[in-house]
């Protein structure tokens, strides 16, 4: 079962480049990327212990996803395939809904998040992920998050697929 990881369409050339790193190793490398969270929501991070962990869902939605979009953080949306050989990582964490969230339950038990009903539960995985584990999306998914017919911006997007 694979998990998800979604980002705006401009970070894939720095994922690319670097893999999947937590915001703070990003802040502190000083690499330029277009947050999917709120600054609120990061700021949530720091309290709760979370913000050096890459977020992954269990399916192609997550409502976080949808408000990113509504307030206009990003201009669409990739979904990264993440491998599920992550779950059996020794330092990665479970959540049974959003990590910020006061209700949340966190802990080294894959069944927490994975056997969650709640669509906010997640995998936590610690600093990065090499793009070795990462499946990206093809060039026809990346135009669409883009917001653009492929042939209009194919020119803007090729440096997501230079290796």
């Amino acid at each position: 079962m694979p998990l998800y990881h979604f980002t705006d369409p401009r970070n894939i050339p720095s994922i690319r480049r670097h893999g999947l790193l937590c915001w703070p190793i990003l802040d502190d490398r000083q690499i330029r990327y277009y947050p999917t969270s709120s600054e609120v929501s990061r700021s949530l991070d720091c309290r709760k212990g979370t913000a050096r962990y890459i977020k992954l869902c269990r399916q192609r939605y997550h409502p976080m996803a949808t408000r990113a979009l509504q307030d206009g953080r990003v201009i669409g949306l990739v979904w990264l395939e993440i491998d599920d050989a992550v779950v059996a990582w020794g330092q990665t964490r479970f959540s049974s809904t959003n990590a910020v969230s006061n209700a949340a339950c966190i802990d080294a038990e894959p069944a927490t998040a994975l056997d969650s009903d709640d669509p906010q539960a997640e995998v936590l995985v610690l600093r990065s992920l090499r793009t070795q584990w990462i499946r990206f999306p093809g060039r026809a998914e990346v135009a669409a998050a883009h917001g653009s017919p492929l042939s209009l911006i194919w020119t803007d997007i090729r440096a997501f697929f230079d290796t």
